[in-house]
This record gives C-alpha cells, sequence and structure tokens, in this order.
C-alpha cells in the first residue's frame, strides 16, 4: 500500500428500504431492516446507514424518518456504529434536527455518524421546506449551508447565535416574559432580549459525531473538503473516484488539512456474492438491474471513466436500459474470490476508507439477501477490513 493512502479500510451496509407499488406490510420490512442491523453488528461490520425519503412518491420509498429508525436499531444492537446516509437537512428545522441527532448520540452511547445531504427530488423540496426546493440549486445549497453551520454551533458550543439570510437564532427581538433570567452572556442585561440559545442534551462525542456529505458534483466535493466534513459517492468506478478524491484532499488542503488519500472518503457499492461467477449473476441480475435503471435519472454519466465518451446512439441507449455488463463497473457481484480483488482494487487505486455496501434492492426476497450477507461476512470480510476501532469511522473532533 502506497504512503500516500488510507490503509485503514472499513466496511458498513447501506440500507434504503424500498416497496415498488406499497405492496408489502410495512412493519416486516423494517423488521426486516432490524435483522439486516443485529447481523451486521454480530458480523463484525464498521456501520450500518439509513436513508430518507417522503411520500414514496415513485412507488418505492418508504423510510422518512431515519432518525427513529436509527434510534430503534441502536436500542438492538451493541458496537456498529449507526449513520445517518443521509439526512437531507435541508427538510428539517436546524435547531429539531441539532437537538434529536444529540439526543441519538447520547442514546446510542456515542454510536452516531452524521451524514447529510440536499436532497433531489421537488416534490420533497416544495411540500417540506421550499425555499430548499432542489429545483432551484442556488436556493438549496443556500439552505443547505446555513442548517449545516447551526447544526455544528449548537454541537460545538453551549451558547451560539447564527444570522444568516434564511435563518437567523435567536429569534430577534425576543424578550423573556415568564423568567428571570440574569446570565449577561445569554440574555442582554439592559433590554432583557434573548442573545443566545443552548441545546439539551449535549451530544456524547465531543465535539460532535463525525459529519459525513453525500456527494456527486465537483462543487460539493469540495464543500465538503473546505469545510472539513468526509464524502460518500455511490456509482464511479475506480478512477473517477480517484480524481474525486484528489480534488476533496486539495480542498481539505486549503484549510489546512493534510488527508492521506482516501481519507475521510466513502463509496456505496451494490453488492451480491454467490459460491460463482455464474451463480451470483444468476441469483441478482433482474433485481440489480430493475434497481439501477429505476435509478438511472442522472444517466450513465456517472459510471464513466475519466476522459471516457460515448456517441450519442450509445448514451441514449444506456438511459433507456443499462446492461449487466456495463454496470460492473461499479458493483461488487461475483464469487468471494472476485469480490476481494474488486475491493482490493478500490482500495489500490483510490485509497478508500470505507466501502457502504447494498445487497436489499427492491423486489429481491430478504433470503437472498441474507445469503449473500453471510458469505460476504464469512468468505470475503475478514480478508479485507482493516483494525477497526470503537472510536468510530472518523473522529468527534472532524
Amino acid at each position: 500500500m502506497r504512503k500516500d493512502k488510507c490503509d485503514n479500510m472499513k466496511f458498513g451496509y447501506f440500507c434504503n428500504p424500498q416497496d415498488p407499488g406499497a405492496a408489502r406490510d410495512w412493519l416486516e420490512m423494517m423488521n426486516e431492516v432490524r435483522d439486516l442491523a443485529v447481523f451486521c453488528d454480530d458480523a463484525g461490520f464498521d456501520s450500518f446507514w439509513l436513508a430518507e425519503h417522503h411520500f414514496n412518491h415513485r412507488g418505492i420509498y418508504i423510510l422518512p424518518n431515519p432518525v427513529v429508525m436509527a434510534t430503534d436499531l441502536a436500542s438492538r444492537t451493541k458496537r456498529i456504529r449507526i449513520g445517518l446516509g443521509a439526512a437531507i437537512i435541508t427538510f428539517w428545522h436546524p435547531l429539531r434536527l441539532a437537538e434529536d441527532l444529540a439526543m441519538l448520540d447520547q442514546l446510542s452511547e456515542g454510536r452516531l455518524e452524521i451524514g447529510v445531504g440536499r436532497g433531489n427530488f421537488g416534490i420533497e423540496g416544495v411540500n417540506l421546506n421550499s425555499k430548499a426546493d432542489p429545483r432551484d440549486q442556488k436556493a438549496n445549497f443556500e439552505v443547505f449551508a446555513e442548517t449545516l453551520e447551526i447544526i455544528k454551533r449548537a454541537f460545538s458550543q453551549q451558547l451560539f447565535s447564527f444570522e444568516g439570510k434564511h435563518y437567523t437564532f435567536p429569534t430577534a427581538g425576543f424578550t423573556w416574559d415568564r423568567h428571570t433570567v440574569k446570565d449577561a452572556e445569554y440574555v442582554d442585561p439592559e433590554t432583557n432580549e434573548l442573545r443566545k440559545l443552548t441545546i439539551i442534551p449535549r451530544t456524547r462525542q465531543q465535539p460532535h459525531p463525525p459529519i459525513w456529505q453525500v456527494v456527486d458534483s465537483a462543487s460539493s466535493v469540495e464543500f465538503a473538503g473546505r469545510n472539513d466534513i468526509g464524502i460518500i459517492m455511490w456509482r464511479p468506478p475506480a478512477d473517477m473516484l480517484r480524481e474525486r478524491f484528489r480534488l476533496y484532499q486539495d480542498s481539505a488542503a486549503t484549510v489546512g488539512k493534510k488527508r492521506p488519500l482516501g481519507s475521510r472518503c466513502g463509496i456505496t457499492r451494490d453488492t451480491f456474492v454467490a459460491e460463482t461467477k455464474e451463480k451470483a449473476r444468476e441469483l441478482c441480475e433482474k433485481y440489480l438491474i430493475r434497481f439501477l435503471n429505476y435509478h438511472n435519472w442522472r444517466g450513465p454519466k456517472i459510471y464513466l471513466h475519466p476522459g471516457e465518451q460515448y456517441s450519442s446512439e450509445q448514451e441514449e441507449r444506456l438511459k433507456s436500459s443499462l446492461d449487466y455488463d456495463f454496470v460492473q463497473r461499479s458493483v461488487l457481484v461475483g464469487s468471494p474470490e472476485e469480490v476481494i480483488d474488486r475491493i482490493e482494487e478500490l482500495r489500490e487505486v483510490s485509497g478508500v476508507e470505507q466501502i457502504l455496501i447494498n445487497s436489499s434492492w427492491e423486489g429481491i426476497p430478504h433470503e437472498l439477501t441474507m445469503r449473500s450477507m453471510k458469505l460476504f461476512a464469512d468468505k470475503v470480510l475478514p480478508k479485507v477490513q482493516g483494525t477497526t476501532s470503537s472510536a468510530g469511522l472518523g473522529t468527534a473532533a472532524e
């Protein structure tokens, strides 16, 4: 392993439960999520991550509140870290979210990883926070940046305030009318106007749990690097990940953070392990490709190598239907030995610090997911997992 790369790779599970057509019992599906989390905890995975989506607007997404679900999973597990992948912070009230996350970090005994996102779908933004409608990328990003800063201040400062374009806390002009408060740092002693706020409880990890941003664009990678938060990506192949991770590394350096290539960088990989390459394809292909095609609204560009270009005919074909051979560049599917080789390639080329696998696509029987997970845990994880630490994937100071 080259010395300029991160060599302590960790593994988590990314869980985005889905139900096309809203045909299944919701609690039954949540019990499957619980089953997966407990399995990952016992099997030695480092983390378990939960997505957030609303309104089941395309017939699949069914988990609107990852904070509540994470609290449930924390009570059922012992050591695994619980990640939000991601909390769409533009759709939350900043102060309520900070309080909820602090409670979760306490109740999980300091096992929280906070992934944050800006949101993709207009139906969510316009109904949950119209000023953060992702169809207006500039306004959406402004709300995201302000919300993130408020959360970080609430976590790291005993008394805090914030004044921005979209949010100001405390609300200007508020005076105490029920209680006498004489703390001059908290209340103006002459006007009795509130100057600062505080949240209860404090986070268990200080100054706050590790924070990650789910990213796609170069501008988001740069923002995360400059703001000292980790990044999580999804589809790019190893050589494109290397370019994105270098951009992150360079952006972090502008604020004095010198990081090895791949440090504080994660990816999500759709994964299926079977006894042979042929058996893995036989068991997972129809579920994997249906899932990838359903989520192909960004187009095939997210799978491309640096400098790779497709003809308009090829691009249109891949927009309408991805094929199994094409997506192999960005998935971990095959025998244990083949999956190990692909992971080692990712490690060598990009230096990636953590991989979050996903094996529970819409429609796949839970038994098939668990079959793959058990093989991964038994045959793959012991060969590729780095030294683990109960201190977390990042450090609380990051």
